[in-house]
């Protein structure tokens, strides 16, 4: 093992820089001998199977789209020279990553700027870090699965051979420039003093928020009034009471001076946690995937706004079920996926907590569905914010993204964060993780 660190250049550390023109002279040859190899590379060019020494059982990702093969960025004969050779392929609209991953033991990762493509070799400078550190390599291959779920499926020998005759074909033919004439530089002058450099500007930071008035003080909603015993009324003029069959209601003496007895009940009731009514629980018909990044306060607004809505809705439950409860979350523009701009009262959510980066590993924590109740954007943040206040509910369900992602891919599906779930199998597959959540029947 220490002689495969060192053949990798990583006997003493877990990260090293290759950079240079032809790169794919030292990258090659790291990755030949190596079995159970999984890359993405957005642009592959002819040639690419003499630098990447792709294997019968290896995976590719990359973009074969019609755009790509018609610009040659893509070249479809590489790829069904692969296809061809056993090597699974697959296609992603979009792809601009340059991965490779050797999954076997020691593992390690390659990431970089070079691309799959002979026409980079001794003529582009590259940079492309390789590094057997676990949790670099773990990160690695999460974003690699997912960009694998998001990739359509394996592509065919039937698929690439009608993309031969585009390759290349809507490229644009830039006309060779004219040759001129060498020209002899001036002379430069001797400079003794070097001028001053002037000192760039810094780059103008966006304006703070303004100052928002603090929100108005709610008023205390007064509590019920407590129970007073209920004692007979008091006539203008006293006069003795008149026998009957009925039982009559003793009072206490009250004397001149003395205090008002109160009488104390028999028994007294748990109070109410809240008076409001049961709040409605509709069945998902709209669902959304949210990505949360942990992190930041609310403003005092949105804070002032939670109070009110729990005032509302908060409750216990009806025959001991779970309680209703109001919760926060927000999202800020530029994490990774943004929030969706089409959140609304009365579709529900389900919150995905991500990295910094904003995406959602195999082991992200993922709560129930919430029922939204209001949603705004504080256009004052920076950056830019959404505030979304939900309706939940307790369950004993801890799922992971990882269990989502089965989830839907039993049914052929895979998670969406730009597009809400709508089709019915598509959300049942969805609520199947939180069977005990329980909804109203609609």
């Amino acid at each position: 093992m220490d002689a495969e660190f060192a053949r990798l250049g990583l006997a003493e550390r877990s990260v090293r820089l290759l950079t240079g023109r032809d790169i794919w002279a030292s990258i090659t040859p790291l990755l030949s001998p190596r079995r159970n190899l999984v890359a993405a590379f957005g642009h592959v060019g002819p040639g690419a199977a003499a630098l990447l020494p792709l294997q019968p059982g290896d995976t590719l990702i990359t973009d074969a789209g019609l755009d790509s093969v018609l610009a040659g960025t893509t070249s479809p004969h590489a790829l069904l020279h692969w296809v061809k050779a056993g090597v699974a392929v697959h296609s992603l609209r979009g792809l601009n990553a340059k991965l490779v991953i050797a999954e076997d033991d020691p593992a390690f990762v390659v990431v970089g700027s070079a691309d799959v493509t002979a026409a980079g070799p001794r003529q582009l400078f590259e940079a492309v870090t390789l590094s057997t550190e676990k949790h670099t390599v773990e990160e690695a291959q999460e974003a690699w699965l997912e960009w694998a779920d998001l990739a359509g499926p394996s592509l065919t020998a039937g698929d690439l051979e009608p993309l031969l005759e585009q390759y290349g074909a809507g490229k644009l033919v830039t006309p060779p420039r004219p040759a001129t004439p060498a020209r002899t530089p001036a002379a430069r002058p001797v400079v003794t003093t070097r001028q001053v450099t002037p000192v760039r500007p810094a780059a103008a930071t966006p304006p703070p928020s303004p100052v928002r008035p603090a929100p108005p003080v709610t008023p205390v909603r007064p509590a019920p009034p407590a129970p007073s015993p209920v004692r007979p009324a008091v006539a203008d003029t006293p006069a003795p009471a008149e026998p009957s069959d009925a039982t009559p209601v003793e009072t206490p003496a009250v004397t001149a001076g003395s205090p008002e007895p109160v009488a104390a009940p028999a028994e007294t009731e748990p109070a109410e946690a809240t008076d409001v009514p049961r709040p409605s629980w509709p069945r998902p018909a709209e669902l959304y995937l949210v990505s949360i990044v942990e992190g930041g306060e609310p403003s005092a607004e949105a804070e002032y706004r939670l109070e009110e809505l729990a005032r509302e809705h908060t409750h216990p439950g009806d025959d001991g079920e779970a309680p209703f409860r109001v919760e926060l979350f927000w999202a800020d523009d530029g994490q990774g996926q943004d929030p969706p701009r089409t959140l609304r009262a009365g579709v529900h959510v389900i919150r995905v907590y991500s990295q910094k980066q904003g995406r959602a590993l195999v082991g992200s924590r993922i709560e129930a569905p919430g029922l939204v109740l209001h949603a705004y954007i504080d256009e004052y943040a920076y950056p830019r914010r959404t505030y979304c206040y939900i309706l939940t509910r307790e369950t004993v369900s801890r799922p992971a993204f990882g269990d989502l992602r089965k989830g839907l891919a039993t049914i052929g599906e895979k998670p969406n964060f730009r597009n809400s779930f709508q089709v019915p199998r598509k959300i049942e597959a969805v609520l199947s993780l939180w069977p005990d959540l329980g909804f109203d029947p609609r």
